[in-house]
């Protein structure tokens, strides 16, 4: 494996020699791994590899057996979800929770009320006249970043799949967050969605600035969007580099892409989609 050979840095977020145990499983083992911000970071690996445990352990909803999480210079490896949020962390999940109750709009104005009402967003709707004119002008600048200006009043439950995915995005843009977890954000979407779906993160790198760390098993969409990837293997982290050298590793081949689907992704580079 290649090492990681870069000190941590106080521009995002740092990972140290994570650990996380249930039971007598190792679910993942000594992975380590850097977020800055400006940069489009993958985590890759077969079903069961631990990228979803590691995203749980770093979003705060389960604790390591051992390990640091830094944001930003700061040890956070013992503060609750909310704790990280105010500190500049959000996240999306593969299942999408969005309210049908809300308009799209509502939606998405709830990542920044989260900030203010922790981890009870609703409790906001009695904020203050400042707070209210703060969290409506940061959710109309995501609707309009997103590209979903147009379905500000409508119901969650009558979008598609892809518009769905562009609510839960724009949500966590809303919440002014510096580092964002995506947990495999192309699911459900068809290719022409994937791509634009691409297009949208990379442009919101350039325009906020944010580092973004996404969990994908697309891999035209990865080796589209991603800078630099981790792969892990059942709990392992078994390599580390740029998206040409992720697709010429023989070592990621057999472990989990295959030749053929490298084969397929080995031409493309970040910035190709």
């Amino acid at each position: 494996m290649r090492q990681h050979t870069d000190a941590p840095h106080e521009g995002g977020l740092v990972v140290t020699d994570l650990k996380i145990r249930f039971g007598g499983l190792l679910a993942v083992n000594g992975l380590s791994l850097d977020v800055p911000t400006g940069r489009i970071t993958g985590l890759i690996g077969p079903n069961g590899a631990g990228k979803t445990t590691t995203f749980n352990a770093i979003s705060g909803l389960n604790r390591p057996t051992s390990g640091q999480i830094t944001l930003f210079g700061q040890d956070v490896t013992g503060l609750s979800p909310h704790g990280r949020a105010l500190r500049g962390l959000g996240r999306t999940f593969q299942r999408m929770e969005l309210f049908d109750s809300l308009t799209v709009g509502e939606n998405v104005a709830l990542g920044r009320e989260a900030g203010f009402a922790g981890s009870h967003p609703l409790r906001h709707l009695r904020g203050s006249r400042r707070e209210t004119g703060m969290i409506r002008r940061n959710a109309e600048q995501a609707l309009e970043l997103v590209g979903i200006g147009d379905l500000r009043n409508q119901r969650p439950a009558d979008l598609s799949t892809g518009q769905r995915r562009l609510v839960e995005l724009a949500r966590v843009v809303s919440g002014d967050f510096r580092i964002l977890l995506l947990d495999e954000p192309s699911s459900g979407l068809d290719k022409t969605e994937t791509e634009r779906f691409g297009q949208l993160l990379r442009h919101l790198v350039a325009e906020r600035g944010v580092g973004i760390l996404c969990v994908e098993h697309d891999m035209a969409l990865v080796m589209g969007v991603c800078n630099y990837i981790y792969v892990l293997d059942f709990g392992e982290p078994i390599f580390e580099g740029s998206t040409a050298e992720v697709a010429a590793s023989p070592i990621v081949r057999a472990a989990y892409l295959g030749s053929e689907a490298v084969d397929d992704v080995a031409g493309l580079t970040a910035g190709a989609l």
